[in-house]
């Protein structure tokens, strides 16, 4: 019995240690499955609320003619939408919301996956913490609507785990 213990634990060991090393093109292209990147970073906007007619007036958008915005509104026309997008807005409108009627989902720029900046295994070689870049291209107007310069790259952190099957990204709950 003893045997059979000793060898199942030696084999057990042996097949951990086998595992390959997780490296920089596996961890890419486990991300950018899983992540589903290149994407779109989206944003979303209120379309009856002031405060987004407002914000949409500060960034400049409605002199750029992307939007009209309707300055007064009658009682009987409260939470009807008081923004309005131009045909010069179509190219950057992605849905209207299926939840709240009056929202307009807008394309902010495209994010991508930019590079592996580090990869961290653990003592037990079935873990790893990656750390990689996104990077936003084709940067639309309404990118003055959030608070990120999306010139700069984005640093984010993956934890991936290695199974019968191969690495796995640690899903997020």
């Amino acid at each position: 019995m003893k045997i059979i213990s000793a060898s199942g634990l030696a084999i057990l060991f042996m097949a951990a240690c086998n595992q390959p090393a997780m490296d920089r093109k596996q961890a890419e292209a486990i991300i950018r499955t899983e992540k589903a990147y290149p994407k779109a970073y989206e944003y979303d906007i209120n379309m009856a609320d002031p405060a987004s007619a407002k914000k949409l007036i500060d960034a400049g958008l409605e002199s750029e003619g992307l939007v009209t915005i309707d300055r007064t509104q009658k009682l009987k026309d409260a939470g009807k939408p008081i923004v309005h997008f131009t045909d010069k807005a179509k190219p950057y409108l992605v849905r209207i919301d299926a939840k709240y009627d009056n929202v307009q989902v807008v394309k902010v720029a495209d994010m991508d996956l930019g590079e592996i900046t580090n990869i961290q295994e653990k003592d037990d070689k079935l873990s790893a913490i990656v750390e990689y870049t996104i990077v936003y291209k084709y940067i639309t107007p309404f990118a003055k609507l959030i608070q990120r310069d999306l010139s700069k790259p984005d640093t984010q952190r993956a934890e991936l785990y290695f199974f019968d099957s191969g690495w796995k990204l640690k899903k997020q709950r």
